[in-house]
């Protein structure tokens, strides 16, 4: 069967006309959609982060520095104790570090779970307290909530779960 070239004409043209329309409506539809700037969260990348402020936590521990130690926690922080009332913000929580600084307090403390997002992370650890001297203060578990702060991961949340058998600094 043979098309006549008007007819020929008349649909190459009407498909042209939907081909653009189609494209039109494409182009415009992507164009309003936001563009796609998030980048994959890297987990391994925060657990070499979070690491590295756990022995800056230490570090300030073992040299008594309370501004060090301070800066690790957000303004609105606080620490969840047994059995007292929260500390709730960086200068109170500074203001607790002090009578740890005369105690003369370590601890070391290690990393047993980490997991969140860009903006948050939740780790689960282990460490202990104790006094320079070697003498044991408590050995634990703990709950850290991480807030990601002007680029830097500081301390949100703060608890601290004595192991049965141990002295719990009161």
């Amino acid at each position: 069967m043979r098309i006549s070239k008007q007819v020929q004409i008349f649909f190459t043209g009407k498909i042209t006309i939907l081909g653009l329309i189609a494209s039109l409506a494409f182009a415009l539809v992507n164009c309003n959609q936001p563009e796609n700037t998030t980048s994959q969260f890297d987990l391994q990348k925060a657990k070499t982060e979070i690491a590295s402020r756990l022995r800056a936590y230490e570090d300030a521990m073992a040299k008594g520095d309370k501004i060090a130690f301070g800066n690790l926690y957000a303004e609105d922080a606080e620490i969840f104790h047994d059995g007292r009332p929260s500390t709730i913000g960086r200068q109170n929580i500074v203001k607790n570090f002090e009578g740890w600084v005369s105690d003369s307090v370590r601890g070391a403390f290690t990393t047993t779970g980490l997991w969140g997002n860009e903006n948050l992370l939740v780790e689960q650890g282990a460490g202990y307290f104790a006094h320079a001297t070697g003498k044991w203060k408590s050995t634990g578990k703990y709950l850290l909530v991480w807030k990601k702060v002007n680029g830097e991961w500081q301390i949100f949340r703060d608890t601290w779960f004595s192991d049965p058998k141990d002295e719990v600094n009161k």
